[in-house]
């Protein structure tokens, strides 16, 4: 059986592949008639929403961002109003910088953006009720907006650190789910198999040998070639995700950390 590719061997990743379809449809009109520009949209935002939704919900839990509301209407805003947009992806591309700092970065604006809203609406009942400036004790009505605004200037370490976690899960299990599905079809699953058993389980080669009808020299082997297939789909994906080459061995073990943090050790 032939190998199948399942990654691009160019910069052009299928991100940009779907953007493309849809640039190439024209005008906002021309794409919103084209199926293939329909697909490739709704590609995109199935991916986005599959990829960063917890993420980006682990992200709302935490600090600040809580005074936006509750985190799964802030997300669930957040895509339907921004990520969802046509520009908000081209934008990033522009940005060059890595895909999950765009999705957490764009987050906090929005977040920003329904507090600020929020307070704008109770100066305006304030105002029509004709409380003037006053919210109480000498309180002006938008006093609040200033202090809940720079709350957001910087969120707390600890949810930038879910989100980490939670994209760090994301990535190493489409990392996981690309390197599966290459060597099912390369036959090889019976190393995936040997790989399994010793990584995630634990098991010794004494053991996993026999049952599988390899020596241990042979399973070790197996396991060499899995975890070569893991970090190279582990690297593909981050490709994806607008990570340099220059910034790839230090993100990929980020990755791994945030993981391995997330799991207790």
């Amino acid at each position: 059986m032939a190998r199948v590719d399942h990654f691009p061997s160019t910069h052009a990743t299928w991100i940009d592949a779907q953007l493309t379809i849809i640039d190439e449809s024209g005008d906002a009109a021309a794409a919103a008639s084209s199926p293939r520009a329909e697909r490739a949209r709704a590609s995109l935002r199935a991916h986005l929403w599959e990829r960063y939704h917890a993420p980006l919900r682990a992200y709302a839990h935490g600090g600040s961002l809580r005074r936006a509301g509750d985190p799964d209407d802030l997300v669930a805003g957040y895509f339907a109003e921004r990520v969802t947009a046509p520009e908000f992806l081209r934008e990033w591309r522009r940005a060059d910088m890595p895909l999950r700092r765009w999705m957490m970065n764009g987050l906090g604006f929005y977040a920003r953006g329904v507090v600020r809203d929020r307070m704008r609406d109770r100066l305006r009942t304030f105002t029509d009720a004709g409380a003037g400036a006053a919210t109480g004790a000498g309180e002006p009505a938008g006093a609040g907006l200033g202090e809940a605004l720079d709350a957001f200037a910087a969120v707390d370490r600890t949810a930038e650190d879910a989100f980490d976690r939670a994209w760090a899960i994301a990535v190493l299990d489409a990392a996981h789910a690309h390197a599966h599905a290459e060597l099912a079809e390369e036959g090889r699953l019976d190393a995936y198999e040997v790989f399994r058993r010793r990584v995630i389980e634990g098991e010794g080669y004494e053991t996993i040998g026999p049952s599988v009808g390899l020596d241990p020299q042979q399973c070790a082997g197996a396991t060499r070639l899995v975890s070569q297939r893991m970090a190279r789909a582990l690297r593909e994906v981050l490709r994806a995700e607008g990570v340099r080459e220059s910034e790839m061995n230090a993100t990929m073990a980020e990755v791994r950390r945030a993981v391995g943090d997330a799991g207790g050790g």
